[in-house]
């Protein structure tokens, strides 16, 4: 039974190791390590499953292999599930509120537009709003909230095809720091990009603030790879041809995505870093990937603070749809900023829950 545990516990931690750190190599030059990573989540699982056989069993050497993975996997478990929660007093500080909501075209449904309008926050910056100029006009169910739109947020606009944000305050739109499909790519192959990205100006209590919203490249799965996926996940593939189909179509496209991603997330990251008279700034939108990954490491770079994993608690997942339950939107920030407080709530018609995250002002502290 010890040799058993030994060679399950050492198995297992490998396979920890290897997905917790499979986002620090780079996926245009091997893909499967971001595929491991992509499922640190359920490996997760899968160890604290073992732990507790070890411990019930007294396997005491197999449980120590696995609490010395842990240890080593930790800088990028707590990514995933941070344990810190609310940070200092809002009330004494000077503070404002981030909303970050794929809308996904507000799904038709006017509870979206209801959730965002009851929530107050003093910045919301929406994906897939595919509304342009952002007046609802074209949204019948809307209609009657429109003057409630414009009473709580008198600046909102479109950035580039879906971004968009509804400001409290005046804000200019950076015509010259548009990115969007293709552009800075060194893959062509590529051709289909869904990537943009956008920064918006503004003064919060006479603090210069960047808020730049990006949309990042999707996985593209069609019906038939999204109902593949659910008969994996049901474990009801039982031939050959499953098995192939899987390889073939869903690996296929994970891996392509990722590496669309990275050429993303390259470009986003020397826009950053080419605007370093802008000090105070907020990243924030749909990733389409998770913490920890390449795409996420290569933006947030060493200057940027994530606002979840700073003042959230346990784990969370933002994509909830067609069994896909997945964290993949994000908030970062740098500059005279404090998160203090972070929230996602399962509200809105969205396959995205929105997120929301407290700042304090710190500059000149």
């Amino acid at each position: 039974m010890k040799f058993i545990f030994g060679i399950i516990s050492i198995l297992t931690s490998l396979i920890l190791l290897a997905s917790a750190y499979g986002g620090w190599l780079d996926p245009r030059l091997w893909a499967l390590p971001a595929v491991a990573h992509l499922a640190l989540p359920v490996v997760m699982g899968v160890v604290l499953l073992v732990a507790l056989s070890c411990l019930l069993m007294r396997q005491w050497r197999a449980l120590l292999v696995l609490a010395v993975a842990t240890v080593l996997a930790w800088p990028v478990i707590h990514l995933h599930m941070p344990l810190r929660g609310a940070r200092g007093d809002a009330d004494s500080v000077t503070t404002f509120r981030v909303m970050t909501f794929n809308v996904a075209g507000f799904d038709m449904e006017a509870k979206t537009l209801r959730y965002i309008l009851d929530q107050n926050v003093d910045f919301v910056v929406l994906q897939e709003t595919s509304l342009d100029p952002v007046d609802f006009s074209d949204l019948p169910q809307h209609v009657d909230l429109r003057d409630e739109l414009e009473q709580k947020y008198p600046y909102h606009s479109q950035g580039y095809h879906d971004l968009a944000i509804l400001s409290k305050l005046p804000y200019t739109v950076s015509n010259d720091t548009t990115l969007k499909q293709g552009v800075g790519s060194q893959d062509d192959m590529l051709g289909e990009y869904h990537f943009y990205a956008k920064a918006f100006d503004l003064q919060v209590a006479g603090m210069p603030l960047r808020i730049v919203n990006v949309h990042l490249q999707s996985i593209g799965l069609n019906e038939n790879d999204k109902e593949l996926y659910k008969r994996l996940t049901r474990n009801e593939l039982e031939t050959r041809g499953d098995m192939s189909q899987v390889r073939h179509s869903l690996l296929s496209k994970l891996a392509r995505a990722f590496k669309r991603r990275a050429n993303e997330a390259h470009q986003l990251r020397d826009f950053l870093n080419d605007n370093g008279n802008a000090p105070n700034v907020i990243v924030c939108g749909d990733f389409n990937d998770t913490p920890g990954s390449y795409t996420y490491r290569t933006i947030r770079g060493k200057d940027l603070n994530d606002a979840y994993a700073e003042c959230g608690r346990g784990p969370v997942f933002t994509f909830n749809r067609d069994r896909f339950y997945f964290n993949i939107d994000h908030i970062l920030y740098r500059g005279g900023l404090q998160a203090i407080d972070y929230r996602l709530d399962r509200a809105g018609g969205s396959d995205h829950y929105p997120q929301q995250v407290t700042f304090a002002i710190t500059a000149g502290e």
